[in-house]
C-alpha cells in the first residue's frame, strides 16, 4: 500500500551517540513463480518459471522525487531508489540508502512524522532530523547477496519442427558470477510434457514466438 508522508521542518535537530541502534536479521524465503496447474502463455525469451531461495530485507522503495537535507547535503531521492530496514532503534525503523550508507529514513513505530537520519564515517552518532519535504514511497522487500543465494529459471527459445528448445539458467551464492547456462531440446512428438531436474512442464500449444504452457512441478533443487 502506498504511504505519503510529510515530514515537517523543525528547528529540534536530535544527535546522539547514546541511541542505541540494532541489527535487523533479514527473512530467507523461497518464490516459485507462476501457480502450480495455472494456464499460461509466454513469448520467446520469456522466463516459463523460477525459483529464488533469498535473504530478503523490509525495504521502501521512493515513488516521487524529492530533494533532503542529510549532514547539511542536499540529496535527492530519485523515483525507484530503494531503502531497506539494516537496523532499528526503541522508537524507529531506519531505512538505509542500500547507495550511501551514511543517511536513511527513519520510520517511527508509534505513528509519529518520520525524519531523515545519517551517521558519522564510522556509523556512530546518530542524527534524526524532521524535513519540510514530503516524501512517498511504497513497501517492498529487497534480495541482499549472500552465500545462500540460488535462483533457477526455465526459459522459452523457440519451436523448429517437432522440436521445442527452451534455456535452463541459475545464479548461486552472491550471484556476481556469472550464471550457469543450459541449453535444451525436447521433441514433442514422444511427450508434451517436459521434465528437466524435477520441473514438470506441460505444453499446450507452442509457435516458434510463443507458448502455452502449464507448471505440474517446480524444481526439486
Amino acid at each position: 500500500m502506498k504511504k505519503i508522508y510529510t515530514l515537517l521542518l523543525l528547528s529540534v535537530f536530535i544527535t546522539s551517540c547514546g541511541i542505541k541502534k540494532f541489527p535487523v536479521i533479514p527473512n530467507s524465503e523461497t518464490i516459485l513463480t507462476p501457480e502450480i496447474n495455472e494456464i499460461n502463455t509466454s513469448e520467446i525469451g520469456i522466463t516459463l518459471v523460477s525459483k529464488e531461495t533469498a535473504k530478503k530485507y523490509s525495504a521502501i522503495e521512493i515513488t516521487k522525487e524529492v530533494k533532503i537535507k542529510p549532514n547539511m547535503l542536499v540529496k535527492t531521492l530519485e523515483v525507484g531508489e530503494t531503502f531497506i530496514k539494516k537496523f532499528e532503534t526503541e522508537d524507529f525503523e531506519l531505512y538505509e540508502n542500500v547507495n550511501d550508507q551514511t543517511y536513511g529514513i527513519a520510520i517511527s513505530k508509534n505513528g509519529e512524522m518520520p525524519k531523515v537520519y545519517s551517521t558519522g564515517p564510522t556509523g556512530t552518532g546518530l542524527r534524526l532530523k524532521p524535513s519540510k519535504y514530503q516524501i512517498e514511497y511504497v513497501s517492498t522487500q529487497r534480495p541482499i547477496k549472500s552465500d545462500d543465494y540460488y535462483k533457477q529459471e526455465f526459459i522459452y527459445n523457440g519451436k523448429v519442427g517437432n522440436g521445442i528448445k527452451f534455456i535452463y539458467r541459475e545464479f548461486v551464492n552472491d550471484y556476481a558470477r556469472p550464471a550457469f547456462t543450459q541449453d535444451l531440446q525436447y521433441d514433442l512428438s514422444e511427450d508434451r510434457i517436459i521434465g528437466f531436474r524435477g520441473l514438470r512442464l506441460e505444453v499446450i500449444s507452442a509457435t516458434n514466438t510463443k507458448i502455452e504452457y502449464r507448471i505440474l512441478n517446480y524444481f526439486a533443487n
